[in-house]
């Protein structure tokens, strides 16, 4: 049987569409990806109409992450202890309550109603995400993980493009109250679609240990191989240093030297559209190192900063953002499908819930300082720190044991509390 690195660096040897439970559950995540696009264009556009202002939005949209933050290594455990399929439509249903509420008795609330709502949803995703981690390997054999991850890769920069889209034709034409609607019915559509997945059974660890010490070995595990620390930690050092500029200062820059939200528009529109690009090609081609590969494209998201630094016309920086949009989905496709290779199934729903974790954990922080830093050393210190930051990480990773190709040979075993068959 060819090992890890023989099938991650191998070419695919079928499609993931090819099996029928994987099939509904891509299915049930793609409609629901673009409702959540969907939704955040829906409830941003709700607090306007009920005199909220960029800061109420700020408020509310950052609930939602906040609930992912606080919550989603409960919900790694969570995925680890119970069928990933139970807690996956556990998931839906709550999320599908709390927009329901919305759309049917507190449509017209204040602000800070909605800003529970999202806190809610967040809460719901935070369970929902690591529960998905952990339940693909169990539906896919390990030499077309790779292409299982390439389709969900393609469904969420494709559901970039669709969802925001779609939400700003549904308000523009029929209402927020119906784009609420429609954001409850992904949900729903969701649930039924991992209903029909089959789970195969799988032994599972006896709850002997408290929540926190299950956390604690999850983290322990993300610890003992070299190369996942290393990526994970350079992922979260990221997001705080250089995807939050990003996120604070296209916007104002798009706005001062291209006249309009059209412009802001289109540069995440293209980003999102390489990435689909980028992810499809990266499925379709043989890596002999795909760790050194993926570093590559990371390192080319520094071109981010760098037109940010030099906005010469729009279509330069429509430029930069599209290579950088075609490097970083191939980047997640690889790092996902090594990190489903590298751990056994009982730790997946951790090791899942970590990987978010790290992208998300330090970004409101990025997001707090940024403007504040930007008013008090300038743009352009910002973002050539950011610059520096993304490609200086990526290079130094690759000194790292493991990162070369996205294995370690040997780690040591999580101790195992007690078996269960599910």
């Amino acid at each position: 049987m060819p090992n890890a690195k023989t099938l991650l660096t191998g070419r695919l040897a079928g499609s993931a569409m090819e099996l029928r439970d994987f099939r509904y559950l891509w299915a049930g995540q793609a409609v629901s990806a673009v409702g959540d696009q969907l939704f955040n264009v829906a409830v941003s556009l709700r607090v306007i109409e009920c005199g909220g202002d960029a800061g109420d939005v700020g408020l509310v949209i950052g609930a939602r992450m906040l609930a992912t933050v606080l919550f989603v290594l409960i919900g790694g455990v969570w995925a680890d202890r119970v069928p990933r399929r139970r807690a996956m439509m556990l998931a839906d249903g709550f999320r599908l309550v709390a927009i329901a509420v919305v759309v049917l008795g507190a449509f017209d609330t204040a602000t800070l109603s909605l800003a529970v709502t999202t806190f809610l949803v967040g809460s719901g995703e935070a369970f929902f995400r690591p529960a998905y981690g952990g339940l693909v390997p169990s539906l896919v054999p390990e030499d077309r993980l790779l292409s299982a991850n390439v389709w969900r890769g393609g469904m969420e920069s494709a559901a970039a493009v669709v969802g925001p889209a779609l939400g700003g034709v549904l308000v523009a034409t029929v209402g927020t109250r119906v784009a609420f609607a429609a954001n409850a019915a992904t949900f729903a559509i969701s649930l039924l679609c991992v209903l029909a997945v089959t789970e195969p059974p799988m032994r599972r660890q006896v709850s002997r240990s408290s929540m926190v010490q299950e956390i604690r070995e999850g983290l322990a595990a993300v610890r003992r191989v070299r190369w996942t620390a290393a990526i994970l930690t350079m992922t979260a050092v990221q997001t705080m240093l250089v995807v939050a500029p990003h996120m604070v200062l296209l916007p104002v820059i798009t706005q001062e030297r291209f006249a309009g939200p059209s412009a802001y528009g289109l540069v995440i529109a293209m980003f999102s559209l390489s990435g689909f690009i980028g992810t499809i090609v990266v499925g379709r081609i043989r890596l002999k190192h795909p760790g050194t590969s993926a570093m590559i494209f990371n390192a080319l998201f520094t071109l981010v900063p760098l037109v940010l630094l030099t906005p010469f016309s729009l279509w330069w920086v429509v430029a930069g953002y599209m290579i950088a949009g075609f490097a970083m989905m191939p980047f997640n496709t690889l790092l996902h499908t090594a990190l489903q290779r590298q751990f056994p199934p009982s730790l997946l729903g951790r090791i899942s819930s970590v990987d978010w974790l790290c992208s998300l954990a330090l970004l409101p922080l990025g997001l707090a300082v940024i403007g504040p830093l930007a008013d008090a050393v300038g743009r352009t210190t910002v973002l050539v720190a950011a610059a520096v930051v993304q490609l200086g990480a990526a290079l130094l990773v690759l000194a790292v044991p493991g990162v070369r190709d996205f294995h370690q040979e040997e780690h040591e075993e999580q101790p195992v509390l007690g078996d269960v068959e599910v």
